[in-house]
């Protein structure tokens, strides 16, 4: 599996930041990160732990995916009816994020900070100098603040496609997986595992299996991991409105 799932390093690194800027200038994005709820049979063991807010059995898959609808981190077991910020606390990735071990020191200068590569994770993510999140919108955003968020949500919209395309090839994952527990991490990351070899490969999707599949945003992450906002990560997030209001000047 690391030879398909794995986070971006060197060369495959910058081509990744350069595809994300593509999709609507937003700067220093190595991966997006989201969650979706994988149906389940209810187990014989423990079923109420698996039996999600939504009134069915899941198991959660929490991931990051490139800019061209590639995995690049998949982190699923735990029970649907886990706290989302349980399970982002106790995955690889939170861990390498908080330990600077998520992406190489790649960093540009913009407006005098040091930027380093970020995550993109949507309002109930914290946020950290390697992960951004939206600015919360209690109807008095600036314009750049504004501005902001739209970048950020459609530059994080691949997530959600990624997930789609998944489902939307293995239909396994939109019905009641009929396997053991144990089993279901295997078969998601099998999936996860031949969706980036066909996209890797040029297999093209067809539009069909999309119709009906929800992707991510399964609103998984509902509740917030407590913020602990610092300054650098505030500044990161200020940094990138000063440059996307020079954008909107200069063009």
């Amino acid at each position: 599996m690391p030879k398909y799932i794995c986070l971006p390093t060197g060369q495959r690194l910058i081509e990744n930041i350069r595809d994300f800027r593509r999709i609507n200038g937003f700067p220093q994005v190595g991966g997006a990160i989201d969650g979706t709820h994988i149906p389940i049979v209810a187990p014989r063991d423990n079923p109420a732990d698996y039996y999600n807010r939504k009134g069915w059995y899941s198991m959660v898959c929490q991931a990051v995916v490139d800019a061209n609808y590639c995995f690049t981190n998949v982190y699923v077991g735990w029970p649907g009816r886990v706290h989302d910020a349980r399970i982002f606390s106790n995955s690889d990735i939170y861990r390498q994020g908080e330990n600077g071990e998520l992406f190489p020191q790649h960093t540009v200068n913009i407006n005098g900070t040091e930027i380093p590569v970020f995550l993109l994770g949507d309002a109930a993510y914290p946020l950290k100098s390697w992960l951004m999140r939206p600015f919360s919108d209690f109807g008095n955003l600036t314009y750049e603040q504004k501005t902001f968020n739209y970048k950020h949500s459609s530059t994080r919209m691949v997530v959600e496609g990624s997930f789609g395309r998944l489902k939307g090839r293995w239909r396994c994952l939109l019905k009641r997986l009929d396997v053991a527990t144990v089993r279901v991490p295997y078969v998601v990351c099998s999936c996860c595992t031949l969706h980036n070899f066909c996209e890797v490969h040029g297999d093209g999707i067809n539009e069909q299996w999309l119709n009906g599949v929800v992707g991510g945003q399964d609103n998984v992450f509902l509740a917030n991991l407590q913020n602990n906002q610092n300054n650098y990560a505030e500044n990161i997030r200020g940094c990138c409105c000063v440059l996307f209001s020079l954008e909107i000047i200069y063009n």
